[in-house]
């Protein structure tokens, strides 16, 4: 959903007045003077995620802590005064009014996802996806949170199963979460520092010090990366590049061949939806918000028409490294600054 340069202009001067305005007020504090550790959620190079019970009495609070050895200031607010913004939305994670400078760390509150992320709903060893109901259940409301995002020239940047977050075990209700990478539209991005299969062509293009503006189509293509994974279990390439041969099977399909031999389980509707949002030119590719035109479709064959099982062409999803649950695990396999996120070592175990 685009925005014109002057809505944009007016985004950006109000996210950094209220930067400025949350820096000048933030509190001093150390968390062990107001706060008892009840649980550990998640830890990474950025810090940790704690679950708390404040000292002077109320509900638990669930804080991410980040190292200021590894967080600029900026970065932090930025972060935070994002989630703040993108709070009234029921598909966004809700940061809480709590943020606090101590000697080390960098905090702010957030609401606890009690079910987890969907990376724990797609178990690498089965290499299967989820049930077309959970998965639906899930794109529509992911749309509707990227859709909030985009109408206010915001791009999430690192759409990913670690970063969608569950309140209930059949994805009644789930919510975009880690905003640590959402930058405005238009922002200039870098070139990669490493492969990820979320990652669109244009990105994968860059080198060196190429740039391209920032724009909501990245998030598109990851939201349809994202949901071939629920739906198979599996990504559908290691790299958006003409060196990958998943990928090249696809381009082809693009230019009007025959449905890559990986995808056979998918109907007429699914592979629709999937070609427009995996448009390779990304001024003509579809937003996210289009995907709620194929909710009243089927999206995989049954059985009888052939069952949705992972080729051994595609890249199987393998376990996490280093992740904290509850949205706040991307700056651990995202790395820093502007560039586009990366996967720790070993993410991918291509099983060509």
């Amino acid at each position: 959903m685009e925005e014109s340069d002057e809505e944009g202009e007016d985004n950006e001067e109000f996210l950094e007045r209220l930067m400025a305005q949350t820096g000048r007020e933030m509190p001093q504090r150390e968390l062990e003077e107001h706060y008892a550790v009840l649980e550990e959620l998640g830890s990474g190079t950025y810090g940790r995620v704690v679950l708390t019970e404040p000292l002077d009495g109320g509900p638990p609070v669930v804080l991410k802590l980040m190292l200021k050895e590894r967080t600029e200031w900026r970065a932090f607010l930025r972060e935070y005064c994002i989630a703040l913004c993108l709070s009234s939305h029921a598909a966004c994670l809700r940061a809480l009014p709590v943020a606090f400078e101590s000697t080390t760390h960098f905090a702010f509150g957030q609401e606890l996802a009690p079910a987890g992320d969907l990376c724990e709903m797609v178990p690498p060893c089965l290499q299967e996806g989820l049930a077309e109901e959970l998965v639906k259940r899930c794109a529509s409301q992911l749309a509707e949170a990227l859709d909030f995002m985009h109408s206010r020239a915001l791009v999430h940047r690192d759409v990913k199963l670690d970063n969608v977050l569950l309140f209930d075990r059949e994805c009644r209700r789930v919510k975009l979460g880690d905003f640590g990478l959402t930058r405005m539209q238009g922002s200039a991005v870098g070139a990669m520092s490493g492969t990820l299969p979320y990652s669109p062509p244009e990105l994968c293009l860059l080198q060196g010090s190429d740039t391209l503006e920032l724009d909501s189509s990245l998030d598109a293509w990851a939201f349809a990366i994202l949901l071939f994974c629920l739906c198979t279990g599996c990504f559908p390439w290691a790299m958006a590049a003409s060196s990958d041969p998943q990928f090249k099977d696809f381009s082809a399909w693009q230019a009007g061949r025959g449905v890559p031999a990986s995808w056979p389980g998918f109907s007429s509707g699914a592979l629709e939806m999937l070609r427009r949002l995996l448009t390779l030119d990304p001024d003509r590719r579809s937003p996210a918000i289009e995907v709620q035109k194929y909710l009243s479709l089927p999206w995989v064959m049954a059985p009888s028409a052939g069952e949705l099982v992972p080729s051994s062409s595609q890249s199987p999803l393998t376990s996490r490294t280093g992740e904290s649950p509850g949205g706040t695990g991307g700056r651990d396999v995202a790395g820093g600054g502007d560039g586009v996120p990366v996967p720790p070592a070993n993410t991918l175990a291509p099983c060509w």
